[in-house]
């Protein structure tokens, strides 16, 4: 049994042995949760006096990282020391009733006497205060989760056409460690490499994807991406090839031309080949088909062309064509009224007297219908050129119900005609010139479907509708002279036609003719097609394309008017509209203008390479037919378009898109661009004499 001691109250005192022990336990405990990251609150809490259920409930409050792992502690910035409870072995007693003395033991006396107080009395050393142990060095704080994707960089790839079925590729990424997914065009996206190819590849265009996925998994959600194209490579060449390739030409001007233009395509027996051309006494030098040449001189011309194959073996007898450039013909301008009365040789009051007179009049005699009204004129002769002329005595002052004229050079001059003139079939040299004409089915008409109609003038009219159909009705017209022009029609003006269900339009060509020239007309105030060519090729004969059609300086303003009766609604007509097949074709310095988009210019059903579009100001030119072939120069236009089929040359030298110009006098139709130029017409409605 251990030794006792009695303190001065007669209080047990508890033996030092168990006092030092104790200490020593304390001191341990403290610096092992010190060593664990306990606090000294947390230890005090655990010795502190209280019932048995404080000590329970405080340890089953607090959390078990407190007295387990620490690790609560730890992560506090500093421990807290709380040093108002220290533990101090004198004062500590066990939880539970106060110490009992412990009785003598068994025979001795019974009555309490007072413990012996010792002699020499030692008290424990037990320190009153615990060294409290440096806190733990506060740890840095964690890093932030890397939530960043890398980029992805494709550093090498094919070229964007290669005709290799092999491709290689090489990448990188932003952030070191990464990974990669690569996909081909559709397939699935799969891991991979850098670097990372791909053989025997199909002919058409290829697409390679790689998106990168950093340490962190974060992935790239902009992969990089490279699109190519791989080409059917070209045949070898045949091997020890020494023959020379045939050079053909396939499309040239025709022989005897008045075009300054000439378009050629040619072709070689060997595929791959290329080609040397050479013009006249030019050197020989690179160029492929088609190949245009402009402004050609007047004269004899020779074109050769020589293919090169692929072994470089030279075709040693070029292709080659000769062809003639003639000056384009000119005709004077309209010639003013000739006095009233002066120039006739004959004058007569009756038609049947200018019938009469016509039949034995000589050739250069100037027939005159006195003032009045009169019955149809109908005039048939066939007189050498110069021929004889029948006209007004005084400009306007006879009017005539419609005429007709059959044979050969005769002119029908200055009348006031109330219902259209007919050239009949097999006419020769005829010529309609400074006539007011209305009403009839067709103004001007040349009522044949198989018979030609020769060398024809229609110069300076004023033709008013509305008509029953057409303004000008042209079939079968054809240059018998070989003067270049087959009709021609300048000077004229054309006004209130009026779209009726009939298909009315300014002027009409539906049959095959040749050598159409329009020039210097001003076409205003309708609702027709201004222009209309639509010869069809299966008619009989002749049959085959238009030869030589001449557009030039024309004005065509105003095509919005109100439908003839009995239509109230009768669609936009174009103010131009020409159909191929058809060669010569020629369209310059011509005004399209003021009615905005529905100014239309359209060019359909096929064209033929020497055509030539230049000069013109136009505000919409349109095309469904393939025009890649064609000189399309120095014209200027608000809106170039292509129908269904259509295309355009690439190159259109001297082009200028504009929606908004500046006219010097729109108000009274004077449509010169201001400054002048090439462009567009070059005359004024104003300065020009229409009708008698």
């Amino acid at each position: 049994m251990l030794n006792t001691d009695w303190d001065k109250g007669g209080r047990m005192r508890a033996p030092r042995v168990l006092v030092i022990a104790l200490a020593v336990m304390l001191a341990i405990g403290i610096t092992a949760a010190i060593a664990s990251g306990a606090s000294i609150r947390s230890l005090a809490a655990v010795f502190a006096p209280g019932s048995s259920k404080d000590l329970a409930d405080s340890t089953q409050a607090r959390p078990a990282t407190d007295l387990a792992s620490g690790t609560t502690a730890r992560r506090r910035a500093a421990a807290t020391v709380d040093t108002s409870r220290r533990v101090n072995p004198r004062h500590h007693r066990h939880h539970g009733a106060p110490a009992t003395p412990v009785p003598p033991a068994s025979g001795t006396p019974t009555s309490p006497t007072q413990p012996t107080t010792p002699t020499t009395p030692t008290t424990p050393t037990v320190p009153t205060t615990p060294t409290t142990p440096e806190p733990p060095a506060p740890t840095e704080p964690s890093a932030p989760a890397d939530a960043s994707p890398p980029q992805t960089s494709i550093e090498s790839n094919p070229a964007d056409e290669t005709s290799s079925t092999f491709a290689g590729f090489t990448f990188s990424s932003s952030e070191a460690d990464s990974g990669f997914q690569c996909k081909l065009d559709n397939r699935s996206w799969v891991d991979c490499t850098s670097p990372r190819s791909y053989s025997d590849l199909a002919v058409g265009a290829h697409q390679f994807s790689v998106q990168a996925t950093d340490a962190a998994g974060n992935l790239d959600a902009t992969p990089a991406t490279v699109t190519w194209t791989v080409t059917v490579p070209p045949p070898p060449p045949p091997a020890e090839d020494t023959t020379p390739p045939q050079t053909s030409i396939t499309g040239k001007p025709p022989a005897v031309t008045t075009s300054t233009t000439a378009n050629f395509t040619f072709a070689a027996s060997e595929s791959g080949s290329s080609f040397e051309c050479k013009l006249d006494d030019g050197t020989w030098g690179l160029c492929k088909s088609p190949l245009t040449y402009l402004e050609i001189e007047e004269g004899e011309h020779e074109f050769r062309v020589r293919a090169v194959d692929r072994a470089e073996n030279v075709d040693s007898t070029p292709a080659s064509y000769e062809w003639e450039v003639e000056t384009t013909p000119t005709t004077p301008p309209p010639t003013e009224p000739p006095p009233p009365t002066s120039g006739c040789t004959t004058t007569v009051s009756s038609t049947s007297a200018l019938t009469s007179a016509l039949s034995s009049a000589a050739n250069g005699s100037v027939l005159c219908l006195a003032d009045g009204s009169y019955a149809k004129l109908t005039l048939s002769a066939s007189k050498a050129a110069p021929g004889v002329t029948v006209r007004a005595a005084n400009p306007a002052g006879a009017t005539i119900a419609g005429a007709s004229l059959a044979g050969s050079n005769l002119t029908l001059a200055r009348f006031v005609i109330t219902n259209g003139v007919q050239v009949m079939g097999g006419a020769s040299g005829m010529t309609i010139d400074h006539n007011r004409i209305t009403g009839g089915g067709q103004g001007i008409d040349m009522p044949t479907s198989s018979t030609m109609v020769n060398d024809t003038k229609i110069i300076g009219n004023k033709l008013i509708g509305p008509f029953g159909e057409d303004a000008i009705h042209l079939n079968r017209y054809h240059d018998a002279n070989g003067d270049g022009i087959g009709v021609l029609i300048e000077g004229n003006e054309i006004t209130n036609v009026r779209e009726n269900g009939n298909h009315s339009d300014c002027l009409q060509t539906v049959w095959v003719g040749d050598h159409i020239v329009f020039r210097k007309n001003y076409l205003h105030d309708n609702r027709c097609q201004g222009f209309f060519v639509n010869d069809q090729t299966g008619l009989g004969n002749p049959a085959g394309p238009v030869e030589g059609i001449t557009v030039e300086n024309n004005l065509f303003v105003r095509n919005q008017e109100p439908c003839g009766p009995p239509l109230t609604s009768c669609g936009q007509p174009n103010y131009f509209q020409v159909f191929g097949p058809y060669s010569g074709f020629r369209m310059t310095r011509n005004t399209i203008w003021g009615d905005s988009g529905n100014s239309v210019a359209a060019l359909r059903g096929g064209t033929s390479p020497d055509t030539v579009i230049s000069g013109n100001v136009i505000y919409k030119l349109w095309t469904d037919t393939n025009m890649t072939a064609t000189a399309v120069t120095d014209n200027t236009v608000c809106i170039l378009e292509a129908g269904s089929g259509g295309s355009w040359p690439s190159s259109r030298a001297g082009e200028t898109r504009s929606c908004s110009l500046s006219f010097q006098g729109t108000a009274t139709d004077d449509y010169r661009l201001v400054g002048g130029g090439d462009r567009g017409v070059d005359w004024v409605p104003a300065q020009q004499q229409y009708g008698p």
